[in-house]
């Protein structure tokens, strides 16, 4: 079959090849994938791999074969899933029944295929924090895939939500949302006066996350889960002191996962936009052929929001 491997030659480290065909354990379905999205961390991921790997963590698709032992979906079911295995982007892909969802037949694959890695982390660094309602929640890089979904999701867990932006121009598109503060930093200077936060959630890191933790007010939480700035960030010890049992706290998807199953989580966010109190972006939709110019274009902020190719 076809999939979406790695080569360091090919424009976004990314081709078009041919693999095996995946084979399923009795509790994994095959499903024929229709549409996939990317996400930064599985392209960075694909500049430092040898040739030849698969990869992709978003796909939605049709239950080709369902699993043997009576799990899950039924043969020609949509649905939507996480590839742990980083298998997603391929004609078809193995996948434990955990890690997959139903698709409402009010959701498009298109839309659906947004949902696995980034609303499920903003939806869990979210749970992750405490006392929402009322009090306010930062969330940095707010017109990218996570951002975007923990602007609304904070929104309906009750938070006052304050969104930081890199780029001026996309203000409308957060504001949108229903959100009237936001911030336009690239350093986290401009957060000197903007009060104290409950919650901070991060995919950001480097200068602003440094600046962040003295906005951190006592007992908050700040969960991070992303460095598209930089990996490392000077920690200033008393800023942090100053918050009392204030944290930081690492963040990873696969881990939270094994908390509450993916399968879970997915059929929440699935309800929410099935309701139409949780919407999605995606200014980019092309057909997987272009891999290599849309992974390039996301990898250089071209666009905000998520792309989504079609099979």
């Amino acid at each position: 079959m076809q999939a979406v491997i790695t080569n360091g030659d090919a424009p976004g480290c990314l081709e078009i090849g041919n693999v095996p065909e995946p084979s399923a354990d009795s509790h994994e379905a095959i499903i024929k994938v229709s549409a996939f999205s990317l996400n930064r961390g599985e392209l960075r991921r694909a500049q430092n791999s040898e040739a030849g790997k698969q990869i992709g963590w978003d796909l939605a698709g049709t239950v080709e074969i369902a699993a043997r032992n009576g799990t899950g979906p039924s043969k020609g079911t949509r649905v939507v899933g996480f590839s742990r295995r980083m298998e997603g982007w391929a004609e078809l892909v193995a996948l434990p029944t955990e890690d997959f969802a139903a698709i409402p037949d009010e959701v498009s694959d298109q839309d659906a295929a947004t949902l696995p890695v980034a609303g499920l982390t903003a939806l869990y660094s979210l749970e992750r924090c405490e006392r929402i309602l009322g009090n306010r929640i930062l969330i940095t890089g707010a017109t990218g895939g996570v951002g975007y979904f923990a602007c609304q999701l904070g929104i309906l867990m009750g938070g006052v939500v304050v969104a930081q932006l890199r780029r001026a121009q996309h203000k409308e598109l957060v504001r949108e949302l229903g959100i009237a503060d936001v911030v336009v930093s690239t350093d986290g200077s401009e957060f000197q006066n903007q009060g104290k936060f409950r919650s901070i959630i991060d995919g950001v890191g480097g200068a602003i996350l440094a600046s962040l933790i003295a906005q951190l007010e006592p007992g908050g939480r700040a969960i991070l889960y992303g460095v598209s700035a930089g990996s490392e960030t000077p920690l200033a010890i008393r800023d942090l002191m100053f918050t009392g049992d204030g944290r930081i706290e690492g963040f990873h998807l696969y881990r939270e996962s094994e908390v509450e199953p993916a399968r879970k989580g997915l059929l929440r966010l699935l309800g929410l936009v099935q309701q139409g109190k949780l919407v999605t972006h995606v200014p980019v939709k092309a057909g997987w052929s272009d891999i290599g110019d849309i992974a390039e274009r996301l990898i250089g902020r071209d666009f905000p929001g998520k792309a989504v190719l079609d099979i």
